[in-house]
């Protein structure tokens, strides 16, 4: 593995672990938000969890498969053959 592509997996996994962190927080804030029974920060706290959860979706997707060359036979998993 060439040093850019560690660097390349060393950062998607910071990217990952920062999303991670920020759910964790953003749940725990919303219970919080809950236990004082105001609404409106219960409402934020709602909307800081929706934003961690989109983002850590988009840290957690895959990478973008490469496009395939026009003269190669197309790949099937053995999965999506049967």
């Amino acid at each position: 593995m060439t040093s850019q592509a560690t660097a390349d997996l060393d950062g998607r996994q910071a990217a990952i672990s920062e999303a991670a962190r920020r759910l964790y927080d953003a749940e725990i804030a919303l219970h919080i938000a809950r236990q004082t029974g105001v609404g409106a920060w219960i409402i934020a706290a709602y909307d800081r969890l929706h934003e961690a959860v989109v983002a850590h979706n988009a840290a957690i997707a895959p990478f973008p498969q490469p496009r395939q060359h026009p003269d190669q036979p197309e790949f099937r998993p053995a999965s999506a053959a049967a």
